[in-house]
């Protein structure tokens, strides 16, 4: 065990028991650690877990509240980087931020997304040139982050605070903007430069030109959503920026270039100098998060030790970067990019390399120096064989010897490029289905080629930069068609059944599954056993097995059970019952009026980003029924994820015009194989009673909210109205019921008389509509609880708040 490793692993012990210790004390016991480590050296750990505590105790801090009346404050700060266009617009991070000369601590982040048909103020925004370091006077409305409140969903709140990015707001205009003193843009221009010489030289599709920047330079904001989505079904997301792998292939590159131009007569220094110098530069060029810190840590201790004539232990290595990433912010563990990068290079370092060894060990010797016949006495004599009849070919065939060699040499790369990939996805796999809730089967052969693309496109496109015209051509031909080989192989390959799976979170037992099969084979592999490693390797099926086609479904509840989720400015809700049938009520979605559609433009959906984590977060796979009960957006479009994503039993419809994105859902229903239920007043499915709308109701040529689907629950533990956004009131209705899901957000238009013991509003936080009107209230708002939870007991409701 590398000696670093303890050390590292008692700063993260330190750092996940701070919360639980005494820190009053914590300063006063650490020098007393000390001072008996340096009797008892063996007692050291204890200080390094004491010092953990206390950094993130000293780092940990809480964002100071900002009173937010609802109107926009001035707001004095300095620019931390240039703006970073990604559709629909500019995002703009600030630090040393005054309002109203009070200085607060922490940093915010805020966006500016100009109109469609205003290129005057896009213009007007691009005039302003905003770089690193300009100090800014602005007018906005500073806000906590939103977050959609909902178990098992993806806190966007936390992840910017652990960035001490505690604050959101949004630019209405650019005149709101004064530049006050300027920095220096220096490192803007580099990085401005670089990219528009690549896209320049490239001259390629928008995807290709996207893919490039993001391998080479990381811009993977770039990217076309659909093409984003397509590499995260395939397994391939981390390939869209650059990580540690890229640096890594850098850091060869430069490490091969600086021992061939032996600089000086100090030839072997100021090549390793040069090499360190490419590796910071190619960092600090790129702005990457902890893999390319981790690489970059990892390189200089290499480029370093030989400098010093010391020898390098990549776990020594891997652990020092550990150290001293943590040692600057402790927060960073809680990080999955810090995670993710450093469980990849052990399961490199404990399970990929020996397998390598174990496998091809005895070729890599016989390929080593295949032109001098002074190592043929050191081999076995196979490989000697090997290596005579090699050279004995070559020169009867008068060609280069490593023309000879070049078929074995591909083979071997591609099947260690295949091990290499196989053991990081296995070590990954919790974080993989967690986050993502994916499976990919074509995940592993798609990585060997992403690896092999990647190698060709991050060199050849930093060359790309550099060199004069009349190569420019040569090498951007060469990228361009890595590329499209890689884009074109995912589509193809994602056709297929089964491609792509969307599973579930497990049971705990599964992951107890995982974490002895990771133990075991960390203990087989070393010691090349090989009855373990099947026996692994058939755990490992199983395993995916249960993962793909397992049902992990939640039981059914004892009562009827309605969460109401919180999908913004839109509605969406969750209806289980006793005999185990759950059915999805709308879907979301972003709303046609006073909201700005994120479905093709920047890649987020409700259907995909919020409801679809949350469904498979309950390992929920099936659903009885999906209903629509209109076809405006912010009801509709998250059911095309929803139907693309889990089997669903029916779709239920009412009467609806039929616009495009409403007959889009239809051919999306018919392409998943859904059958659809038509339905009208009177009519009882599922235990529900249809309300609206009336059988003689005609749809009109655009969608009303009196089109509506409302549905009367009735159940022993009481009654539920969901009424969509109807507007009118209706003379079926009953007075009261138990639970009534407000009609239209809380909008001051709807005119339904029905009372309630409980009303409930699904509404966006700051929407533009005015929603919900006060003469709604009170009732119960998502926008401030989250997600609504309401069991229907006889004994009484069960009201909880799962996303707070």
């Amino acid at each position: 065990m590398p000696p670093l490793f303890l050390t590292l692993l008692a700063l993260i012990a330190g750092i996940l028991a701070s919360p639980y210790l005494d820190h009053r004390y914590l300063w006063i016991a650490f020098p007393l650690a000390l001072a008996i480590a340096w009797v008892r050296p063996r007692f050291a750990l204890i200080a390094v877990l004491l010092f953990g505590s206390g950094i993130r105790a000293f780092q940990e801090t809480r964002p100071p509240v900002i009173a937010d009346d609802g109107l926009p404050v001035r707001v004095t700060a300095v620019l931390e980087n240039a703006p970073e266009f990604r559709a629909p617009g500019y995002y703009l991070t600030i630090r040393s931020i005054r309002i109203d000369d009070a200085a607060i601590e922490g940093r915010a982040r805020l966006t500016y997304f100009p109109p469609d048909d205003a290129e005057e103020l896009t213009k007007l925004f691009d005039d302003l040139a905003l770089g690193s370091g300009d100090r800014i006077e602005v007018l906005v409305r500073l806000r906590q982050p939103g977050v959609y409140r909902n178990a098992g969903g993806f806190d966007y709140r936390r992840f910017l605070e652990r960035r001490g990015i505690y604050w959101t707001g949004s630019i209405r205009n650019p005149r709101l903007i004064q530049v006050v003193s300027r920095g220096w843009h220096g490192p803007d221009r580099l990085r401005r430069w670089a990219s528009r010489r690549i896209e320049q030289r490239l001259n390629a599709n928008d995807t290709i030109e996207a893919l490039a920047l993001g391998m080479v330079l990381g811009h993977r904001r770039r990217l076309p959503a659909a093409a984003e989505r397509q590499f995260e079904a395939a397994g391939l997301i981390h390939l869209l920026v650059v990580s540690g792998f890229n640096l890594a292939i850098v850091a060869a590159a430069a490490l091969w270039l600086g021992r061939r131009l032996r600089l000086g007569r100090r030839g072997r220094t100021s090549s390793l100098i040069f090499a360190l110098g490419v590796i910071l530069t190619y960092a600090f060029l790129v702005e990457g998060d902890a893999p390319v810190v981790r690489a970059t840590l990892m390189a200089t201790f290499l480029i370093v030790g030989m400098l010093l004539d010391r020898g390098y232990a990549v776990g020594n290595a891997l652990s020092a970067a550990g150290i001293v990433i943590l040692t600057l912010d402790p927060m960073t563990l809680f990080d999955t990019g810090f995670q993710l990068t450093f469980m990849a290079v052990l399961a490199i370092l404990l399970l990929g390399m020996p397998l390598i060894r174990w496998g091809f060990g005895g070729w890599n010797a016989t390929l080593r120096h295949l032109d001098l016949p002074s190592l043929d006495g050191n081999l076995p004599v196979e490989s000697a064989d090997w290596r005579v009849s090699k050279r004995l070919e070559s020169e009867l065939a008068n060609r280069p010897l490593w023309v000879s060699a070049l078929p074995i040499r591909v083979t071997l790369f591609l099947v260690e490029a295949a091990i290499v990939t196989s053991t990081v996805q296995f070590a990954l796999l919790p974080w993989s289905v967690e986050s993502y809730h994916r499976l990919s089967p074509v995940a592993l052969p798609l990585n060997v080629l992403g690896a092999v693309v990647a190698g060709i496109v991050t060199p050849l496109g930093l060359l790309l930069m550099l060199v004069p015209n009349f190569l420019a051509g040569p090498i951007a031909t060469v990228i361009v068609v890595s590329l499209n080989v890689l884009v074109t192989t995912v589509e193809w390959s994602l056709q297929f059944d089964g491609a792509t799976l969307r599973v579930p979170s497990p049971p705990a037992a599964v992951w107890a599954g995982f974490a002895l099969l990771l133990i075991a084979a960390a203990l087989v592999v070393p010691y090349r056993h090989k009855g373990g490693l099947i026996a692994v390797a058939v755990g490992t099926f199983l395993l995916l097995a249960s993962l793909g086609a397992g049902d992990f479904s939640p039981s059914a509840p004892e009562h009827v059970t309605l969460t109401f989720l919180d999908v913004g400015q839109g509605d969406a809700t969750l209806i289980e019952l006793p005999d185990g049938k759950r059915y999805m009520i709308d879907g979301g979605g972003i709303s046609s009026g006073g909201y700005r559609s994120l479905r093709n433009e920047g890649g987020f959906s409700i259907g995909e980003d919020v409801l679809t984590p949350y469904l498979l977060s309950r390992r929920i796979r099936y659903l009885d029924a999906i209903v629509l009960t209109h076809a405006h957006h912010d009801h509709m479009d998250g059911l095309f994820e929803l139907i693309g994503n889990f089997k669903v039993g029916e779709l239920w419809l009412g009467k609806n015009p039929m616009v495009p994105r409403y007959r889009d859902l239809l051919e999306h229903a018919s392409a998943h194989a859904v059958p659809i239920r038509w339905l009208k007043s009177g009519d009882s499915v599922g235990g529900f009673t249809v309300l609206n709308p009336p059988a003689a109701r005609q749809a009109g040529p655009r969608v009303a909210n009196d089109d509506s689907l409302v549905l009367l629950l009735d159940t022993p533990g009481g009654t539920a109205l969901l009424t969509g956004d109807l507007e009118s009131d209706l003379s079926g209705a009953p007075a009261h019921v138990t639970v009534l899901k407000v009609p239209h957000h809380g909008s001051r238009s709807s005119l339904l008389r029905t009372s309630s013991d409980l009303p409930i509003i699904s509404v966006g936080a700051n929407n533009s509509f005015g929603h919900p009107h006060e003469s709604k209230l009170p009732a119960l708002r998502t926008d401030i609880l989250g997600s609504i939870r309401v069991i229907l007991d006889p004994d009484g409701l069960d009201v909880t708040f799962p996303g707070l």
